[in-house]
């Protein structure tokens, strides 16, 4: 982007208007910034990036521009962030609600970047009750429904040339969902009352995250699943239910999805047969063969062989 002036209206049009000056060159034409928005319908998620700067929603601003949206601030790299006398500082990850109806600040001695979740005050309190506390309060980026959501903003942005609209409409309620349970997870404080008030659509993308992270422990299972998330194995047969799929199955198919990209790896030929199993575990070199051949329709060594030549 050429000159700050040109990034501020970017900022106003994708977000909303801000005072916002440079901290090192205040008077410099020589600046970096950008501002891409991708509309996903029930929200929009904003990539904004900036030289060192000091960006604030003032009461001037507010009433000449009243734009009533609530803000999920997640921080690319580190900046301070104020609303309501409360100053968060952010590691990379960590994020803040900000309300566009108030004044709130956001500072950065160095290279800013974050991703903003922008979302109507009055669809969000349909799902949440949002107090003054929960304002300008720091949320970690330990948070497990915000390790989600990032996830899925990252997907979003590699492969939205590639979505119709109808489906980047339904990714836009389940990011909004994730916002959601981001939220109460933050307020509730630990995760066991938060996950009682958590829909199941925001359940199951947590526990499919934790599966996808756990493929080479061989006791990953139903059980396994309950126990990380304190919840019945029922509930994990419920809340996978809604996806078509069971958890025994989904968690059998990530392994040998995982298995077959690894033995059409040139880089994994080094690896024995039977270790590409483990890492993925399935101890038992035998039954990896059998059910990688039930599944692909070849062995796993006559897969490897093959690979690149084979349909999918």
């Amino acid at each position: 982007m050429p000159d700050v002036d040109s990034w501020r209206a970017s900022l106003r049009d994708a977000i909303v208007e801000m005072d916002a000056t440079p901290l090192d060159r205040p008077g410099s034409s020589d600046y970096t910034g950008w501002v891409y928005m991708l509309d996903l319908g029930p929200i929009s998620v904003t990539d904004v990036a900036s030289d060192p700067v000091h960006v604030a929603r003032t009461p001037r601003l507010i009433n000449h521009n009243p734009v009533d949206f609530y803000h999920l601030s997640i921080s690319r790299r580190p900046s301070l962030a104020e609303q309501h006398g409360r100053q968060s500082r952010l590691a990379a990850g960590d994020a803040i609600l900000v309300d566009s109806s108030e004044p709130f600040s956001v500072r950065a001695d160095s290279f800013a970047h974050y991703l903003i979740v922008n979302v109507p005050r009055a669809a969000l309190r349909r799902d949440l009750r949002v107090d003054r506390d929960m304002l300008g309060q720091h949320v970690s980026a330990q948070n497990p429904s915000l390790r989600v959501l990032m996830s899925l903003l990252g997907e979003l942005g590699r492969g939205a040339p590639e979505l119709t609209s109808e489906m980047i409409h339904e990714l836009g309620h389940t990011a909004s969902e994730l916002l959601v349970s981001t939220l109460r997870l933050a307020e509730a404080g630990h995760r066991h009352y938060a996950d009682t008030r958590m829909s199941r659509g925001a359940q199951l993308l947590r526990m499919k995250d934790f599966a996808m992270r756990q493929l080479a422990d061989p006791d990953l299972s139903p059980k396994l699943l309950a126990a990380a998330f304190d919840v019945s194995v029922r509930y994990v047969e419920l809340v996978f239910r809604e996806s078509g799929v069971s958890p025994s199955r989904f968690i059998r198919e990530a392994r040998l999805a995982e298995a077959r990209r690894m033995l059409a790896d040139p880089r994994q030929r080094h690896r024995s047969i039977a270790a590409i199993g483990r890492s993925v575990g399935i101890e038992n070199a035998s039954v990896f063969a059998r059910i990688f051949r039930a599944r692909y329709e070849a062995t796993p060594r006559e897969y490897r062989q093959f690979a690149g030549v084979m349909p999918d």
